[in-house]
């Protein structure tokens, strides 16, 4: 039986934290826009704030979408689901806010040495209503590792961010003389007027594919423009490496000859049988000859 609530029920918090995924789901005011939903996941990122609020910060990716419909409307909702332990869904259905990479919210919110490689804003959820019901058809899962792949390609866009902003003399400006104040990364603090924006790096990556959604509506709008420099602690740890084997060892194993076509229970079975008949035979023939010879 699905229970609504006004707020997320204290009952439900270390549920909500114990989850390793959940799901945004936002949509465009027109009629003819495309419906969005985005799965999200990763250690730490999603975070509540009370019982009427959660953000969670939002790594890059090719799409946008949640972020333009968000900046249109406001309307979205987050859904979680158990995987393990009893069912449960719940849905956090609220009003969205997007603060960019390097904006105030976002730098309060996020230093950069806790910033995940990659993450360009945070969204913010205030909450008006709490759904939870029953997923007695959801599937079990077991939870296997959070994937790197997003955080080593982000971190190598970053690194080329990083060479770019701390190497580049024409973006140094000309009333800033001081050069021995030194940013966090090691190069000179306020040293850019605008970003180089180098082909590889990640600033340049959200201005070519996160201004604007499938349907038109404006994206990232500022995060492209910081002169802030990414933390190369960040960029440079070793984010390791995904095991992308499937759980029956990678490929599925090519079971030889006949046993492909055949259930192997079956075929044992057969062979068994006929051993026994085939004794049973011969017993049975040994012991009239027996009889006959008596």
């Amino acid at each position: 039986m699905g229970k609504f609530y006004t707020e997320i029920p204290s009952f439900l918090f270390p549920w909500i934290q114990q989850q390793k995924m959940f799901w945004v789901a936002t949509a465009p005011l027109s009629s003819d826009g495309h419906v969005n939903v985005s799965p999200k996941g990763f250690e730490g990122t999603f975070n509540i704030v009370n019982e009427k609020k959660v953000w969670y910060e939002d790594m890059s990716g090719s799409g946008v979408e949640t972020i333009s419909h968000v900046r249109e409307n406001g309307r979205m909702t987050i859904m979680f689901c158990a995987f393990e332990g009893p069912p449960r869904i719940v849905r956090l259905f609220g009003t969205g806010t997007v603060h960019e990479f390097d904006t105030p919210e976002y730098n309060a919110l996020i230093p950069l040495e806790k910033r995940q490689p990659g993450s360009r804003s945070i969204i913010m959820l205030d909450i008006h209503k709490v759904g939870s019901s029953c997923g007695y058809s959801i599937p079990f899962y077991t939870f296997k590792a959070h994937r790197m792949k997003l955080h080593n390609m982000a971190a190598n866009k970053e690194r080329e961010d990083i060479k770019a902003e701390t190497c580049s003399p024409s973006n140094v400006s000309s009333t800033d003389t001081d050069t021995s104040a030194t940013s966090s990364a090691g190069g000179p603090a306020n040293a850019l007027t605008e970003p180089p924006l180098p082909e590889k790096g990640l600033k340049h990556y959200w201005k070519a594919n996160n201004v604007k959604s499938i349907d038109g509506l404006p994206g990232l709008q500022s995060a492209f423009t910081s002169t802030k420099t990414f933390d190369e602690n960040v960029a440079r740890r070793d984010w390791g490496k995904d095991d992308e084997r499937f759980a029956t060892d990678v490929k599925q194993r090519r079971v030889p000859g006949i046993a492909r076509w055949v259930d192997m229970k079956l075929l044992v079975g057969f062979v068994l049988g006929m051993l026994v008949s085939g004794l049973w035979v011969n017993l049975v023939g040994s012991m009239g000859l027996k009889v006959r010879a008596w």
